[in-house]
């Protein structure tokens, strides 16, 4: 961890260093050419999805004190699931709350809270979850509301 961390700080320096030049060149150029600012700007977005914010190796103290408890999982678990607003029916939970226990003890843990996963996402488990609201028994269908 002590040779990824440094790598990662200046990766990120330096990435910060392109998109201020791209900026003040894109800046520039889309001033003229107006009509190329949308695809400029979808381009930078699915340029810069690939890079992630927090890396899969990295661990906080906090996550490193609790290594090995799964009620330390569980816990940040259900918090992050039951932080989600109401009206949110689908959201991925990121591989760092389930570090430890695994995904099959996060989906576990997400199904009593009344998660399941999601099918319409591609699955990842190690890097993310995609999870979706199961539906209470007592909500109306999509065919009884409309009716």
């Amino acid at each position: 961890m002590l040779i990824h961390f440094p790598f990662h700080v200046v990766m990120w320096i330096a990435l910060f260093a392109v998109v201020v030049a791209l900026g003040l060149v894109g800046e520039i150029v889309l001033t003229v050419l107006f009509f190329l600012e949308r695809p400029a700007l979808s381009l930078m977005e699915r340029a810069l999805a690939y890079i992630p914010v927090r890396p899969q190796w990295w661990a906080t103290w906090r996550e490193i004190r609790h290594e090995g408890e799964p009620g330390f999982a569980r816990t940040r678990i259900v918090e992050e699931l039951n932080s989600r607003k109401p009206k949110t029916t689908s959201g991925p939970l990121r591989g760092h709350l389930y570090r430890g226990i695994g995904p099959r003890a996060a989906l576990e843990i997400a199904a009593s809270s009344g998660w399941q996963l999601s099918d319409k996402a591609p699955l990842h488990p190690r890097i993310e979850l995609n999870l979706c609201r199961v539906p209470s028994p007592g909500a109306p269908s999509g065919a009884e509301r409309g009716a």
